[in-house]
């Protein structure tokens, strides 16, 4: 029978939600015994990405992404984790910040597939199309 790394994922988030440490680490090595005796091994990469994105929706995680020209400090980043919180419904986020240069100021929020653009450099482009109009 062929599992599919979903499955998988979906099959290991069964097993470890709600355990203890210990128990979660004996799972994890029975896991990988099973991987390796039905020839899955390769598919841990997808694994892991479906066991992450299956982990975040049932505990309520959203995972963001936030982009601007330069780092924001922490009173930013709370802020702008309370918009992602209220607008996605989710109980917390996992936020990563990135410096990007290249959109000149303002910020875009990535998560689930959501991207909110408020980039200066999208901006201007806006600007820029309805002045040719």
């Amino acid at each position: 029978m062929n599992i599919t790394a979903k499955q998988y994922a979906q099959s290991l988030y069964e097993v470890v939600k709600g355990k203890k440490d210990s128990q979660i680490k004996e799972a994890i090595k029975n896991f990988f015994r099973i991987l390796v005796n039905n020839n899955d091994i390769f598919k841990i990469d997808k694994i892991v990405a479906n066991f992450t994105e299956i982990w975040n929706r049932e505990e309520g995680i959203v995972a963001a992404k936030i982009i601007s020209a330069r780092k924001f400090d922490n009173k930013i980043i709370n802020s702008l984790n309370n918009y992602i919180i209220k607008l996605s419904k989710a109980k917390r986020t996992e936020i990563r910040q990135i410096v990007d240069k290249n959109i000149l100021g303002g910020v875009i929020i990535r998560y689930e597939d959501k991207i909110i653009d408020g980039s200066l450099r999208t901006r201007l482009a806006d600007l820029k199309n309805k002045m040719v109009k």
